[in-house]
């Protein structure tokens, strides 16, 4: 979330299942990656094991901008101001 101009989204990142294993015949492996779409600036996450995955913003063809999540503080796409960020533990990590 932004305070700046109130910028706001949620979206998974990392693996969606954490049983999950990386193997030549598992199609359903899936790695959520945060990027940034320069035209319309705002983040999108994609699968970057999506067969359909092109590196190409959805909405407008551009080409994305990988935000590396490590490496904080994390820009606002519209503002350019530090975002407050958080992260949400799997259910699993909960019990």
């Amino acid at each position: 979330m932004c305070k700046g101009c109130g910028y706001e989204a949620r979206l998974p990142l990392g693996s969606s299942d954490l049983d999950q294993v990386l193997a030549d015949v598992n199609g359903d492996y899936a790695e959520y990656r945060l990027f940034k779409c320069q035209v319309e600036l705002k983040f999108v996450h994609a699968d970057i094991h999506d067969k359909g995955f092109e590196g190409n913003c959805p909405s407008d063809g551009s080409k994305l901008i990988e935000i590396d999540i490590e490496n904080r503080p994390i820009k606002c796409p519209q503002c350019n101001k530090d975002l407050v960020t958080g992260v949400s533990a799997p259910l699993q990590a909960l019990a």
